[in-house]
């Protein structure tokens, strides 16, 4: 009968078992596949850091003629190979890390490379295991499993510089919903920061366009490593920080409220950065006005006016009230929506 238990292996035996092949992949249960140098980076800077990382799944099997034991992985098999290849000198750290960047485990001091050896992995150790043993188990996991929602599936799926500065730039901007509370921690732990700020990215880049699963889905497809590097990622970012200062420098008593839901505060970001730098033309047939961004007073007078009409339901802003409140991620009411806020944010 198989059974299931739990036990810790130093990364410094994984890397041995490795070397004399006493560590194997089992590849019926995973597909190959081929981890991207940004990707590898994440998982060895985790490390680095001393942060958890996912438990890894193995199986033991006796070899009776050579009177050893072959641990094979079930679940892990791109984490280990990224551990071992790291520890064996087969790549440099990318920027994804950003205090061992350009490194390799021999540039590393003594002190990180006892840390990065010393490691603990945790290991979910399968006993007297069968090939139906190990799929009854999975499929009793992903039983008790949330359900991925559609940001939490394009983070695994996407392992691309893209999906990494989108992450980073959730994380250096957290601070500024949470302030506002545009999104609940528990929206943040699925993920909905990720998406939110991947749309700032394609209204810089493609333009205000219709909106939802698919459109992102598309937009992460695009931003390939062949299109999109570090280099563009420094440009987008400074308009993505500057917008985010000027909100929350200026702006602040209007991001709570009736105009303060995300996707409202999307096209407020997409107005500024139009009337501050010019944005795509997107989906949009006709654009507003580029005036140019107008006064801080002019913008909080505008913005309190069209606080107050929205608030007493004014029938001249039933359009935006309208495009407020249903299928707020369609080309239509976006366009709507950002018609206003360039008004707004324009001189």
């Amino acid at each position: 009968m198989a059974t299931a238990k739990p036990i810790t292996w130093q990364i410094t035996d994984v890397i041995q078992w490795y070397k004399k092949k006493e560590l194997i992949i089992n590849e019926r249960f995973q597909r190959y596949s081929v981890w991207t140098p940004q990707a590898r980076t994440y998982l060895i800077d985790t490390i680095l850091q001393e942060l958890p990382i996912p438990k890894i799944f193995i199986r033991t099997k006796l070899d009776a003629k050579r009177q050893t034991s072959i641990r094979e992985i079930i679940d892990g098999q791109q984490r280990i190979r990224s551990i071992c290849e790291f520890a064996n000198d087969e790549f440099l750290l990318t920027s994804r890390s950003e205090k061992f960047r350009g490194m390799k485990y021999s540039n590393l001091s003594e002190q990180d490379q006892e840390k990065f050896l010393g490691y603990t992995l945790t290991i979910e150790h399968l006993l007297n295991a069968s090939d139906d043993d190990v799929i009854d188990i999975f499929a009793r996991l992903n039983s008790y499993t949330v359900t991925l929602n559609a940001a939490e599936m394009r983070h695994a799926k996407y392992q691309t510089e893209f999906k990494f500065a989108v992450r980073r730039c959730s994380q250096i901007h957290r601070g500024f919903l949470e302030k506002y509370d545009i999104f609940s921690t528990k929206q943040r732990f699925r993920m909905l920061d990720d998406e939110f700020f991947s749309q700032v990215y394609q209204v810089i880049h493609i333009g205000v366009v219709d909106g939802g699963q698919k459109s992102i889905d598309r937009f992460y497809k695009l931003m390939t490593d062949e299109y999109f590097g570090e280099k563009d990622d420094k440009e987008f970012r400074k308009k993505i920080d500057e917008a985010v200062n000027f909100f929350d420098k200026n702006l602040s008593a209007f991001l709570k409220g009736n105009i303060a839901k995300h996707y409202q505060i999307l096209m407020m970001f997409a107005a500024y950065l139009y009337q501050k730098y010019s944005i795509p033309k997107g989906q949009l047939v006709i654009f507003p006005s580029k005036t140019g961004l107008d006064s801080v007073q002019n913008i909080v007078n505008k913005l309190a006016d069209l606080e107050r009409g929205v608030d007493s339901a004014e029938k001249e802003l039933e359009k935006f009230i309208n495009a407020s409140s249903a299928s707020t991620q369609r080309l239509l009411s976006r366009k709507v929506r950002f018609e206003v806020f360039s008004l707004i944010f324009g001189k």
